[in-house]
């Protein structure tokens, strides 16, 4: 891996194809070369089941393959984040079929966004609010799947580690609520990086899946929400803006079998394009040495 070590942080989208590596079996061989600590996804966005107990290994999404995921960073909205990411193809979709992953620099995004809207942000920042229901009373992005354990106490220290207010209702439904800045600087550059899940964790992401179409949800009751720092409204002109720039910057990744594309989190975005068929992709994640 010296070879990305040397050169991700100026190419921050490596691919590496036609790799002798086929399987989950393979990609955990390749990850335990890798240099790094591995990141846990526990307290992460959505369900992401470990394809191997303890391997750091991770099936990226569980998601509907019908709709496509919304441009993100890993981990963006917590106190600490992922640094690299290392994705393999175990199945790779059918000509035709969607399950393209779409690559965007963050650069492009800001060097395109309104600078009035930069300038808010700036100002005041982004809080999260996220909303983890017990398995009790639902099946979906309960704490439980999030921070892979049952153990209650256990789930709030690893959220109290991420989040800076987290707290229970009378049902054992875990909320918490975090304020990042929506640029953080580049650890290995010092670059101010537009870093930032405003659009991916907003209410309308959710109100827009057909698995949330007729419902009549309170908004503090959708898996997650954004606001401005000081907890006011993003006026949704902003959030459209926000995606629209992102994807009009956006270029399609076509997937083929064998494939390890390593990103920089902070310094690129990726999404999924909708699909039919199979699609298998695992995902590593370490933090920066």
């Amino acid at each position: 891996m010296d070879y990305v070590k040397e050169n991700l942080v100026y190419n921050p989208a490596i691919l590496f194809r036609g790799l002798p590596a086929e399987t989950a079996d393979d990609f955990l061989t390749i990850t335990q070369a890798i240099p790094g600590k591995a990141m846990s996804y526990a307290g992460g966005g959505v369900p992401r089941p470990q394809v191997l107990q303890k391997s750091g290994i991770y099936y990226t999404s569980t998601e509907d393959e019908v709709y496509s995921i919304d441009l993100h960073h890993e981990m963006a909205y917590g106190k600490s984040y992922t640094s690299k990411l290392f994705f393999f193809c175990v199945q790779e979709p059918a000509d035709g079929c969607g399950g393209e992953t779409p690559l965007v620099k963050s650069s492009d995004i800001l060097s395109d966004l309104d600078p009035e809207v930069v300038r808010k942000f700036k100002e005041k920042g982004v809080k999260y609010a996220r909303y983890l229901p017990d398995k009790s009373s639902s099946d979906y992005m309960t704490w439980q799947q999030q921070y892979y354990t049952n153990n209650r106490e256990e789930a709030e220290t690893i959220a109290r580690s991420l989040f800076d207010n987290v707290y229970w209702d009378d049902k054992d439904n875990m909320y918490w609520s975090h304020v990042n800045p929506a640029f953080h600087p580049h650890p290995k550059t010092g670059e101010k990086i537009w870093f930032n899940q405003a659009t991916t964790h907003h209410r309308t992401y959710y109100k827009s899946l057909p698995s949330f179409s007729g419902t009549d949800i309170p908004d503090d009751k959708y898996p997650t929400n954004t606001y401005y720092g000081d907890g006011s409204e993003i006026e949704p002109e902003v959030i459209q803006h926000l995606r629209a720039v992102s994807w009009s910057c956006a270029v399609g990744f076509r997937w083929r079998k064998g494939d390890l594309l390593v990103l920089d989190n902070m310094a690129v975005r990726h999404g999924r394009i909708g699909f039919k068929g199979e699609r298998e992709i695992l995902l590593h994640m370490t933090a920066d040495t």
